[in-house]
Formats: C-alpha cells, structure tokens, sequence
C-alpha cells in the first residue's frame, strides 16, 4: 500500500469540511448574544442572537421586543412550535431551525416574518421529503436550505 501524500490528505480535509453550516454573511459585523435574559437586558441593541443547543422547549414571546433582531439562531432545541409574536421581528432575515427534532414541520408563523431571506431547516431525518417541499411552498421568496442544498 502507498502512503498519503500531504496534498492528498490536504485535499480531502477541504473537501469534507467544506460542508460546514453554512456562514451568515448579514450578521458577521453583529455583536452575538446568546441568552435570552442577556438580550432582553437591551434589547434595542440585538442583532445576532445564538440559543442554539439549550435544550429549550419553548420560545419566550418576549423575543417579540428584539425588534433589531437580523439572525437568530434556534438549532438543535427541544421545542415544538413557535409563538405567534415570531411574526413581530420585522427585521429578522436568517432564522436557523436545524435539527429541531421535535417541529414536525416549519410552523407558520414563520411565513409571516415579514422579511426573512432564509431559513435553514437542515438535519431533519425523520421528516419526508414532503414537508421540506411544504417549507419551500409556504416561503416561495425564502431560500429555504436542506440536507440536498
């Protein structure tokens, strides 16, 4: 057996972390919070708020009063809807729903986020193909990112 060359392993090591999560652009600048008590403290001043991976099983309706709020990033939690006041974040443009295991399909009030750019939905095995084609339905003017993009 020959060995690796470097180039190769250098190659390969590109080609398998190239398929990260995909980096939002619109908030690089953005100061990032990563509670919801921290950005409620100011909530004028949020852009970027990351509560990802917190086991939540609910959104606090209070995320209504970010009303700077650009991306937000709900991934991997434990909840199984979204409250209505979703619909309030009339600046919010990237929302990240990856594998929110327990949504059985993009609620809708995320349609009506007034305007939103994209939404990543990524990391749900258990849905069919058909509630990823539902998702794309319900946002025609999203660029709505799943395991195929």
């Amino acid at each position: 057996m020959r060995p690796i060359s470097l180039s190769a392993v250098l190659a390969l090591s590109l080609i398998c972390f190239s398929h990260s999560p995909v980096e939002v652009e619109h908030c690089d600048d953005a100061d990032t919070y990563y509670s919801m008590e921290e950005a409620l403290k100011e909530p004028e001043k949020v852009v970027k708020l990351d509560i990802a991976m917190l086991k939540l099983t609910s959104i606090d309706p209070s995320i209504a009063k970010l009303v700077n709020l650009e991306c937000l990033d709900l991934s991997f939690n434990r909840f199984s809807t979204l409250p209505p006041e979703m619909a309030e974040l009339k600046k919010l443009r990237v929302l990240n729903l990856t594998g929110t295991r327990f949504l059985a399909k993009v609620p809708a009030v995320v349609a009506k986020i007034p305007n939103l750019e994209e939404l990543d939905i990524r990391d749900h095995p258990e849905w069919k193909g058909t509630q990823f084609e539902d998702a794309k339905r319900l946002l025609p003017n999203v660029k709505v990112i799943t395991a195929n993009e």
